[in-house]
């Protein structure tokens, strides 16, 4: 039975609902910023040129194991003047209360690679600057915030909507606005614009509307988590343009299931094959034992 067939969208959709949804804006944080570096860098406005990732465990003097968010080299523009790293790190609650770990992370990112650090906060609590000096192991050392306002979510909405509007396509770097607003939005109905948006996109390259979906799908179920009609509204809403074109990468079980099954057929294709070959290896022995024997007759 095909896929299709098996598949409807309302059961997707249910699927989508039932799934578990923990930390959802760490873990979209995490996954956008690290699977598009560079369209973040730009559209989340990080200091300083992109140049590439750096590796997010830390290990720290006293032992303890520690993962960034976010850590990438970058090289000078604007504020920043030389060749440098930033830790970014996304926060929805206050920052004092991750203060000790940054300053770990900023340790551990200067040993590790001999240039200046810069210490990020990425928030949409406002602390009322651009710079918090913060002290942690009797240290004192700055802290950058990017506070996302509502002004900045509505001018990337904005640019969002005339693109989509206007039937143009949308490059990578404006793709991510739909990460930045899901992600750090505080109103529900941003939230539902964004999505009406989404639902409208005609051409994205697939593996990327998929990763866009997939932020989207738990920051609704996040914003709405206390109107599940709403939710499984926007979720259909969402979903159906790529239910159409691309049903195999809709969600990440029937990705995963898919990719199984072809692993599977592959194993259960080279097993048949070595079995074959085994009947030939033991049919080939016997004939020479049995040549040994006329031989030796």
């Amino acid at each position: 039975m095909s896929l299709e067939k098996q598949i409807t969208l309302e059961k997707l959709v249910t699927q989508m609902i039932e799934e578990s949804n923990n930390n959802p804006r760490d873990y979209c944080f995490r996954y956008i910023v690290n699977t598009y570096p560079k369209a973040v860098h730009d559209a989340f406005d990080f200091p300083g040129e992109y140049v590439n990732n750096l590796k997010l465990d830390v290990y720290t003097e006293d032992g303890r194991n520690l993962e960034m968010d976010c850590a990438q080299l970058i090289m000078p523009k604007g504020e920043i003047t030389c060749k440098s790293t930033i830790n970014v790190e996304h926060q929805t609650y206050p920052i004092t209360e991750k203060v000790g770990s940054i300053y770990d992370y900023k340790l551990y990112l200067i040993h590790k690679t001999n240039i200046p650090s810069n210490s990020i906060v990425m928030t949409n609590i406002d602390p009322g600057k651009d710079e918090i000096f913060c002290k942690s192991h009797d240290q004192i050392f700055k802290l950058k915030v990017n506070v996302v306002t509502r002004e900045k979510i509505s001018k990337r909405l904005k640019i969002l909507n005339n693109k989509i509007k206007n039937k143009k396509g949308l490059t990578q770097k404006e793709a991510m606005y739909f990460a930045y607003i899901a992600i750090f939005t505080k109103q529900k109905e941003t939230m539902e614009r964004l999505s009406y948006l989404f639902s409208q996109i005609d051409q994205m390259e697939p593996n990327l509307q998929l990763d866009l979906h997939q932020v989207l799908k738990k920051m609704i179920k996040f914003h709405f988590r206390d109107d599940k009609n709403k939710i499984r509204e926007l979720l259909t809403m969402i979903s159906e343009s790529i239910f159409q074109k691309n049903l195999e990468g809709l969600t990440y079980k029937e990705r995963t299931e898919i990719q199984m099954k072809e692993k599977d057929q592959k194993l259960k294709e080279k097993d048949q094959k070595l079995e074959e070959k085994d009947k030939e290896n033991q049919k080939l022995k016997k004939e020479i034992e049995k040549l040994k024997k006329q031989i030796n007759k």
